[in-house]
């Protein structure tokens, strides 16, 4: 957390692709119960807070973000359900949406310095 370069880009691809397993994970399980209600972003919503909080509190770059992660998921969810089933429509926002907020994050943090 003392880290003022910011967070390493070998780090955030670890983590980016780890959210990809997880959003992978998360689709098998639904599908096979048949549970298309159920959200597939909280657990990764979970892993990358849990990331956030245990390693990198970078305040404003956090914010950026959250927002541009958002943003993804919002833009893109109605347009992938038009051609994919609810749950694997929202497997894949909910991956490329960690994606891009952890390509924020990760520009973002090197620009700002950590809050103490």
């Amino acid at each position: 957390m003392g880290d003022v370069r910011g967070v390493p880009w070998r780090e955030a691809a670890r983590v980016t692709a780890l959210c990809w397993v997880v959003c992978a994970v998360a689709y098998a399980i639904l599908n096979l119960l048949d549970q298309p209600t159920l959200p597939v972003a909280a657990p990764v919503v979970m892993l990358l807070a849990r990331w956030f909080w245990d390693r990198h509190r970078h305040w404003a770059a956090g914010a950026a973000a959250a927002f541009a992660g958002s943003a993804v998921v919002f833009v893109l969810t109605d347009l992938a359900r038009l051609h994919w089933d609810r749950i694997a429509a929202d497997a894949l926002t909910t991956a490329a949406g960690a994606t891009v907020a952890l390509a924020v994050f990760t520009g973002a943090s090197r620009l700002t310095p950590p809050a103490t």
